[in-house]
Parts: C-alpha cells; structure tokens; sequence
C-alpha cells in the first residue's frame, strides 16, 4: 500500500465539521446559544470559525442562526453527498483479477449478506486512486463515506469534542495514507507489455460508469414499482437531491462543478 503522509488542516477539519453542524441546525432543529454549556462548550472553536466564514448569525435571542451563506454550503454538501453515492461508492470494492465489481450484485443481498460479500479478500478499495486520477481532494471522499457510515455519530456522548479533536480524523489520515495509490496498480502482461497504473484506473473508471447507468436504472424500476430495497443502497434522506447526468462520468475525466464549491 502507498503511504504520502497525508495531513488534514486545523481549518479543513473545521470546514468539514461545518457541514455536520449546519445539518443538525438546519435539518434537525437543533439550538445552540452564544453561551454554551456542557459539552457543548467543545463547540465554540467550530462556532467561531463559522461565523468567520459567515455560515452563522447571531440572532436578537443570542442563539446561532443559518446565514443563506450557511444553506447553500449545506445543499452543497448534500449534493455531493449523493454523487459520492451514485458516482464513486461502487469504487470501493472492485475485484481487479476478474475486472468485476461488488456492486454488480447489490440488489440480491440483504445488508449482512452484503456486508459480508464487500469484505471477501478478492475486492480492493479503489476510491482514493479514482479521487487522485481525476485530480479531486481524496478527503472529500473519505468524509463522505464517513458520513454514510455515520461515524459522526451526534447521538454518541460527547460527540463534541470528536467531531474537531477526535481520533475520527487520524483514522481518515490513515485511510489516506494507506489507500492504493495508482502507481501501485502498473502490471506487466504475459507478451511483456507494462499497463499503467494510471490505464487501469481510467479502465476501472470507464466499467464503472457503465455498471451505474445499469444500477441507476434497475433502482427506478424498483422505486416505481414499489419494491422494498434489500439494503441501505437508496438513501431515502437525500432523494430529493440532482444527481449529474451518469453520462458525463462516461468520461474517466469528468468532474462534477459541485467537487469545487465550499
């Protein structure tokens, strides 16, 4: 496995972190004073940096506040939260010996079986080497699966602190550092020609696309027809969310506009 000693910033910290709270403000209602108590207090270096940013307000109640600058980083995040879903989640278990993907059978499994199946030995995790192939920050992706995985557990005592101080984020360091990198993936053929790493990826990337245009299609039929989902591969929460046209990423090159705003 590569290994670049990957360092997220006191500020990137905050700017994910951002996202988490102005979900349980805006989504979830919750209220937090100028004045906070607890282990709300852990808070206060996260409440500063957003007023900064001007993602918060103070209102005539002294409690924080939504700016409209705070909501659209917010859809933001919800946005590329489901292309993180659509996109790039069937990168992480890929089976490179028979060029197949784990995904191929999402639909046939329960949540335990499935948890079980994307854990066989034959599947690696590509997402971090698809993230550096099309030149986007690999922490966006590794947040985001965070998320799903609901790793920034808001329930959990003392989640506070976690969420800016916690090991959560040392973990998503390691994840980085050791990920496959793409040089990692060069192989010779039997006639002795070298495939790069970087001609696999964009391989991977192009089957992928065409395997999500397959899914995508098979997850409306099953919506229309009302058909209960065997697992968490609909996630009803983000639902209302645009999700980019799944041709575009026919393109190993493409980039959504979304992966470039705050």
């Amino acid at each position: 496995m590569g290994s670049r000693n990957f360092e997220i910033t006191e500020d990137q910290k905050k700017e994910y972190a951002s996202g988490v709270l102005l979900d349980l403000i805006v989504k979830q209602n919750y209220q937090y004073s100028v004045v906070l108590e607890g282990a709300d207090r852990d808070l206060e270096p996260l409440f500063v940096y957003m007023l900064s940013k001007e993602y918060l307000d103070v209102d005539k109640n002294n409690k924080y506040i939504q700016t409209p600058k705070g909501l659209e980083k917010l859809d933001n995040l919800h946005v590329r939260y489901e292309e993180y879903l659509a996109h790039f989640d069937l990168f992480s278990s890929v089976d490179l010996e028979n060029g197949s993907f784990a995904f191929e059978q999402i639909f046939e499994m329960d949540d335990q079986t499935w948890d079980a199946y994307i854990n066989q030995e034959n599947f690696v995790d590509l997402r971090i080497a698809v993230a550096w192939f099309k030149k986007m920050n690999p922490t966006d992706i590794v947040f985001l699966s965070f998320l799903k995985e609901n790793q920034f557990d808001t329930d959990k005592l003392n989640w506070q602190f976690d969420l800016l101080s916690g090991l959560i984020w040392d973990q998503i360091e390691e994840i980085l550092d050791t990920a496959i990198q793409i040089e990692e993936l060069a192989y010779q053929t039997e006639d002795g020609k070298i495939i790069t790493g970087e001609q696999v990826v964009e391989d991977v990337i192009r089957q992928g696309a065409h395997l999500n245009v397959k899914l995508h299609a098979e997850e409306e039929r099953m919506r229309h027809d009302d058909f209960e989902f065997p697992n968490d591969f609909s996630d009803k929460e983000n639902e209302n969310y645009a999700v980019t046209n799944y041709q575009n990423y026919f393109n190993p090159f493409y980039i959504s506009p979304i992966w470039f705003l705050f």
